[in-house]
C-alpha cells in the first residue's frame, strides 16, 4: 500500500511548519552523509551525500526538541485520514540542498528507516524536486543485503503533502535540482498494521 494524500494539514498549520523550519535561526545538523554507513549497492542511481537534520523524537530519548510539540500531531491527522498508530517511533527533519552534479533519477540508497513492522510517512513542509522513490522489495532480515531494485514509484515532493507507506518496503530520497531545498518530515508510526 502506497498512499497520497495533498492538503494533509490544514493550511495555517503547513505555514507554520514552513514558516518555523525555514527560519534562519531553526537548529540543522550537518551529517556527511544523509544515510548512515558507505555505500553498498553497486548502482550508478544510488548515491550518498550530505545533508542537515533535525530529531525531534525517538523511542529511547522520548522527545530530542524544543520544536516537538510543533510537529507531534502529525500522528493525529494519521489517524484521520485512516491510519491507526500508537505515536512514534521516530520522528526527523531532513533538508537536503542542491548538490552539484545531481542528475534526475539519482537518489540515496534504498534503505528501510527500521528493521521491524512500522508505518512511514513522509511530510513534504515546502514545494520543491527531489523526489522518493518506492522500490519493489521488502526487508527480509533472512537476506538483509539486497542489490536489485526496481522502482515501484516515485513521489514528487508537494507543500503539504503526505506519503504513506509500509515501513518494510525499501524506499530513498533524492535531491533538488531546480529548487535550493527540499525539506520534509519523516514520520516512522507505531502501527500493528500491516500495509503492504
Amino acid at each position: 500500500m502506497i498512499k497520497v494524500i495533498d492538503s494533509f494539514l490544514p493550511e495555517t498549520y503547513a505555514d507554520e511548519i514552513e514558516q518555523t523550519l525555514t527560519r534562519y535561526d531553526f537548529p540543522w545538523y550537518y551529517r556527511p552523509s544523509i544515510n548512515n554507513g558507505k555505500p553498498k549497492i553497486p548502482d550508478e542511481r544510488f548515491k550518498y551525500a550530505h545533508g542537515f537534520v533535525h530529531n525531534f523524537y525517538n523511542d529511547e530519548d522520548g522527545p530530542m526538541s524544543s520544536y516537538y510539540p510543533l510537529v507531534s500531531a502529525l500522528s493525529y491527522f494519521a489517524e484521520q485520514q485512516g491510519f491507526p498508530n500508537q505515536g512514534f517511533h521516530r520522528l526527523k527533519s531532513n533538508l537536503n540542498v542542491s548538490i552539484p552534479g545531481w542528475q534526475d533519477g539519482q537518489c540515496q540508497e534504498p534503505h528501510t528507516d527500521m528493521p521491524s513492522q512500522h508505518l512511514v510517512c513522509i511530510y513534504y513542509v515546502n514545494d520543491s524536486d527531489g523526489d522518493t522513490f518506492i522500490f519493489n522489495k521488502l526487508f527480509d532480515p533472512k537476506e538483509p543485503d539486497q542489490f536489485q531494485f526496481d522502482i515501484k514509484e516515485r513521489i514528487s515532493p508537494k507543500k503539504n503533502r503526505a506519503l504513506f507507506f509500509d515501513g518494510m518496503y525499501y524506499h530513498a530520497g533524492s535531491y533538488p535540482i531546480q529548487n535550493n531545498a527540499r525539506i520534509m518530515i519523516n514520520c516512522n508510526l507505531i502501527s500493528s498494521h500491516s500495509y503492504t
